[in-house]
């Protein structure tokens, strides 16, 4: 079995106990088999062309929806929080406290910052090891402490700590991170890196 039939199995299964739909009711609603549907989340099978295709546009527009209410609880959370897409660390949503906190940020929604990450997210960023953890799903959470994450100059930088979570949505990964500020004589780096594994 290929990486992206492997993949394509994770995704499936995933995809249909989010939503709560059955193998029965989905092979139902594909006009297949019960076996097919369990052939297919265990990677002993994939289905044709035209079922594929069906099946990711019933997961995309699952997940836009997902997508487009995690943009929208950002938004409304009073603490400093961010969504970013991480296909080009795409910067997606801010919360009021984040806003209040970085005003100027406001100016970069919609904006790829990939190419001004400094420091710890510079780091994390070009950590081949991390990527592929992130790529793959496997990566849950990255902790650290941080006086600013880009170069480009929207207000005074604080010394804050921070919390990275990394969600799948179908094929999109979002980093939902929030930030809150420290003391100054708290050091500066990465202080935790977690995988779905480790999570008890």
């Amino acid at each position: 079995m290929s990486e992206n039939d492997t993949l394509f199995a994770q995704r499936l299964r995933s995809w249909r106990r989010l939503v709560g739909i059955k193998q029965l009711a989905l092979a139902d609603i594909l006009g297949v088999s019960q076996a097919a549907v369990s052939y297919w989340e265990t990677g002993r099978d994939k289905p044709s062309a035209e079922l594929m295709r069906r099946i990711d546009d019933m997961i995309a527009g699952t997940r836009i929806g997902e997508v487009a209410l995690e943009r929208v609880f950002t938004q409304r959370q009073p603490g400093i929080m961010a969504l970013y897409d991480f296909d080009g660390i795409r910067f997606m949503a801010a919360s009021r406290g984040y806003l209040a906190q970085w005003p100027g940020m406001s100016l970069l929604q919609g904006k790829s910052i990939a190419r001004h990450l400094v420091d710890e997210s510079g780091s994390l960023l070009a950590n081949e090891a991390i990527r592929r953890d992130i790529l793959s799903g496997k990566l849950a959470l990255i902790s650290g402490v941080s006086d600013r994450h880009t170069d480009i100059v929207v207000g005074t930088a604080v010394r804050h700590e921070w919390n990275i979570c990394f969600r799948r949505f179908g094929p999109k990964t979002l980093l939902s991170i929030s930030f809150e500020p420290c003391d100054e004589t708290n050091p500066v780096g990465i202080n935790e890196v977690k995988l779905f594994t480790d999570l008890k």
